[in-house]
């Protein structure tokens, strides 16, 4: 943080004056100080100056901008909607309305500066009431974004959410359907009279795609020539309004197709096309792939697929939900030895660290085989044990 010191004139006392000035953020495009005048020499206006940057550093002095928290968010709010998908954008406001406004929303920007232990209090809260750390996390990230956008704006000098402490996060339990119980429910979708969820889920537990990709998806998307399924977009229901929008990560990528799923995707076209003309329609240029009408032109809905699963998965004992195909594809890509940066792009993660940090049991699991082929290698031509002393542990 940058400071001046500027000599002033020397009193009839024969005492000189400093100015000392700490740059204070900007508000409008124009730039802010602190200031403050001292009496003596040029040793105290430097302590001063030295003081005066850690308290304007640590918000104990702020540029007084009388903005509460609520309008802050709603502002940043509307800043950043055109940049979001409509999705985040809905998950912010529920937030905001529901736990934040009616706690914090009121406040000061410079209040809260000056007093960041509120929003520790206000943390908290939200876990006394039974909020799960993930969900706490998710209410600091969107209080630490938006103040920190006040800060670029000017109105406060430093993000007192810098100073607040959510709870920790556990690892989650990655939990991911067996193999053969992926076959299982294929199949019986199909009998069961569903083409459209049988599609669905040989496309997520190969693909690794999320639901909302799967059900935007477009014949168009497929490339046969390539192999590949072009993956650009995402379908999103908000208060039954469908949209199409970017993908979680507002990138697009090619996702590798082997000869069986491009046999099924076959079948499931013709299947399309057999339906239309069966009730004298045609199957519409661009449909799409995962629809239940007839010319295919309206897509299925992410929470119909969920329905769906769940129903078929009941018939057959199962439990779980429809993203633990994606934890499948995952699981057994990094297992088989994929490299975790191809898995990370296949599921499209912007970050291989996301998928490290989600999918490190099936880490453990290479390193595993890995310490197998390691010991041979080394050892196994000169010592042989018939038995693993891990066994009488």
């Amino acid at each position: 943080m940058s400071g001046t010191i500027e000599k002033r004139a020397v009193g009839k006392d024969g005492v000189g004056s400093w100015r000392v000035r700490v740059f204070a953020g900007r508000e409008n495009g124009r730039v802010r100080w602190v200031s403050r005048t001292v009496r003596g020499n040029k040793r105290a206006a430097q302590k001063e100056l030295a003081r005066l940057v850690t308290e304007v550093a640590q918000g104990q002095i702020t540029t007084g901008h009388p903005i509460s928290v609520g309008d802050l968010i709603e502002r940043w709010l509307a800043d950043i909607s055109p940049h979001r998908s409509a999705y985040t954008i809905k998950e912010y406001q529920r937030i905001f309305e529901a736990n934040i406004r009616p706690s914090l929303g009121s406040i000061k920007l410079d209040k809260l500066v000056k007093e960041p232990d509120r929003i520790d209090a206000f943390y908290r809260g939200l876990t006394k009431r039974g909020l799960a750390p993930a969900s706490v996390r998710r209410h600091h990230a969107l209080l630490h974004a938006s103040l920190g956008r006040a800060v670029k704006w000017g109105m406060i000098s430093s993000n007192p959410a810098d100073r607040a402490t959510p709870p920790s996060l556990q690892r989650p339990t990655v939990n991911a359907p067996a193999v053969a119980d992926v076959q299982r429910l294929i199949s019986a979708a199909e009998a069961q009279g569903d083409p459209v969820l049988a599609t669905a889920v040989a496309l997520a537990a190969v693909t690794g795609c999320r639901r909302g990709e799967l059900c935007a998806l477009r014949w168009s998307d497929v490339d046969w020539e390539r192999n590949a399924i072009r993956v650009s977009r995402s379908l999103t229901v908000i208060r039954a309004d469908v949209t199409e929008g970017p993908t979680k990560t507002h990138a697009h990528r090619f996702v590798a197709v082997d000869d069986t799923l491009a046999a099924l995707l076959a079948k499931r076209r013709a299947d399309q096309e057999h339906y239309a003309n069966g009730v004298g329609t045609v199957l519409a240029a661009d449909s799409y792939i995962l629809s239940r009408n007839a010319n295919g032109l309206e897509p299925c809905k992410p929470d119909g697929l969920t329905q769906a699963y769940v129903r078929v998965s009941k018939s057959l004992g199962l439990s779980g939900h429809f993203h633990e195909l994606r934890h499948f594809a995952a699981t057994v890509a990094i297992a088989s030895g994929a490299d975790v940066r191809t898995v990370a792009g296949r599921l499209g993660h912007a970050d291989p660290s996301v998928t490290l940090r989600v999918y490190s049991h099936a880490l453990e699991e290479r390193d595993r085989v890995l310490a197998g082929v390691l010991g041979q290698t080394v050892l196994g031509v000169n010592l042989r044990c018939d038995a693993s002393p891990f066994e009488h542990q």
